[in-house]
């Protein structure tokens, strides 16, 4: 079984699952949702008064039991294990690591970018957060946001219900792209910025993607609405972190 078999048939034990692609070593969609979905003013505020226990009934109504994350670096981070440290990853609450393993490695996953020695590891984290009795876990992949869309998300039939995403401002790609395929994601639910929302900054033409994942580069079968009644949600560099619904057109 190669690793790419592998991290599917992990990733099929999941009901719902939140993905966020160049996540980077941001954990603020952990943060948001494992804390009740408190905004981030109200985490900061939880954090400095030393109350950062959420109640398990709001927890548990979210019910996303895997975040599964992507980015083609910050391997010394994640590979750190039980010694990984949440300060400054955009995590407020407290933060305990239950257990750790490494996956099999994915075979060269960067189509765009070159491979590295550390390319295509995978590391699977168990974690309390905001002393939460409902344990989550956390999927780290070091490999091109394309590939684990395009090779292990669609090619194997794995649904993903929320999509989060903040600061994806390119290098050779950008995060519009995603709105192609939530239809065949089943993707109901968007969290990012205006740099992923199709529409918002010119529609880059994504030639690297054309080129490497032809599959992904299909006409949107949906629009993002804004969700009125949620307020901003996470501050990042680029503007504010708001809810999206999917609508199929």
């Amino acid at each position: 079984m190669t690793g790419a078999e592998y991290l599917a048939d992990e990733l099929k034990k999941y009901r719902n699952i939140c993905f966020y692609p160049s996540s980077g070593n941001d954990l603020s969609s952990l943060d948001y949702f494992a804390s009740g979905r408190k905004p981030r003013e109200e985490r900061i505020i939880c954090a400095e008064s030393g109350n950062t226990r959420c109640s398990d009934a709001v927890c548990d109504a979210e019910d996303i039991d895997l975040f599964l994350h992507s980015d083609i670096n910050f391997y010394q981070e994640f590979a750190a294990g039980k010694d990984f440290e949440p300060e400054d990853c955009g995590m407020y609450g407290s933060f305990e690591v239950l257990s750790f393993r490494e996956l099999p490695k994915i075979s060269n996953p960067n189509q765009i970018y070159d491979n590295c020695e550390f390319s295509g590891r995978v590391f699977e984290y168990k974690l309390r957060l905001w002393c939460s009795e409902k344990i989550r876990t956390l999927i780290y992949c070091l490999c091109e946001n394309e590939f684990m869309v395009a090779k292990i998300l669609l090619a194997n039939d794995i649904k993903v219900s929320t999509v989060w995403s903040k600061n994806w401002a390119g290098g050779y790609t950008h995060g519009t792209w995603l709105a192609n395929v939530f239809d065949r994601l089943q993707t109901t639910r968007v969290f990012t910025d205006w740099l992923c929302v199709p529409g918002r900054r010119g529609e880059p033409r994504n030639l690297k993607v054309s080129d490497k994942y032809p599959e992904l580069m299909v006409p949107a079968k949906v629009k993002l609405i804004r969700n009125n009644d949620t307020h901003w949600i996470d501050e990042g560099a680029n503007g504010w972190v708001e809810e999206y619904t999917v609508q199929q057109l």
